[in-house]
């Protein structure tokens, strides 16, 4: 694999499990020093951490709270502490919850809203200053297709990742100009069990992400494939592309349902 990312560092926030760890292994595999933060799953954090080590390649860990600007501040000054840089940001972390709106409380709007969009704020606002001063970076948040369409009971996820595909927008139009491209992804139903936040050993070999025969591809998509996206907006080989939301769901949105 080409190294895209060679002398690059990337900030992955969420880099525990899921998404957020084959994100971070893949920027690792493709050449970038990477920062992972999580803030539920330390042990998960470090441990994305110990298998790009262990593999050759730069990683620190940082247990963090980003819905916490002290928190995202301090996540920052240690990247820059060890790496001298921050080139890539990817705001993964996020939280799936719903409820009726009889049952939803605020504690449940603030506490969606606060990890799934006021994070991706906070990192951004902590971060892109050094990425001016190199004139230069890229930011891509993991929004969803519940950005677009959605289920109940998830009225106050929906509106934060509505708001996250916002935010991007919003932001790539104001720093366009100056070198930093905003872009996010809409992930569908993706099989999370290759990279659990258990850390439990997983044959990668004999995995398969589960089926799902009401997506025109039939299965769920892997972490690797929504990591695989995020890497190419994060890259020089989307340079002429910002405030973009990409989807990768299988189809999921472009079906229509027979009645």
């Amino acid at each position: 694999m080409s190294a895209r990312f060679g002398g690059k560092v990337a900030i992955v926030t969420g880099s525990s499990s899921g998404i957020g760890k084959a994100t971070a292994l893949r920027l690792a595999r493709e050449g970038a020093a990477v920062c992972g933060a999580a803030n539920r799953n330390a042990e998960g954090g470090q441990a994305t951490a110990r298998e790009i080590a262990e593999a050759g390649g730069r990683a620190i860990f940082v247990q963090a709270d980003v819905a916490l600007a002290a928190d995202c501040e301090r996540v920052v000054a240690e990247t820059l502490r060890a790496f001298g840089r921050v080139d890539v940001l990817v705001n993964n972390a996020g939280i799936t919850k719903g409820a009726p709106l009889e049952k939803a409380d605020e504690a449940l709007f603030d506490q969606v809203l606060a990890t799934n969009l006021r994070s991706a704020f906070l990192m951004s606002r902590a971060a892109v200053p050094h990425m001016l001063s190199r004139g230069a970076g890229s930011v891509v948040n993991v929004a969803s297709v519940h950005s677009v369409a959605t289920y109940t009971p998830y009225a106050v996820y929906s509106a934060s990742k509505a708001g996250l595909c916002g935010l991007t927008r919003g932001l790539a139009v104001e720093f366009a100009s100056r070198g930093i491209r905003f872009n996010a992804v809409l992930p569908g139903n993706t099989d999370t069990s290759l990279h659990p936040r258990s850390n439990q050993a997983v044959d990668r070999a004999a995995w398969r992400p589960r089926p799902l025969d009401g997506l025109p591809i039939k299965r769920a998509g892997t972490p690797d494939e929504i990591a695989a996206a995020i890497a190419f907006l994060a890259s020089d080989e989307a340079s002429y592309i910002t405030g973009a939301a990409l989807l990768v769901d299988g189809g999921m949105l472009s079906i229509l349902r027979d009645r």
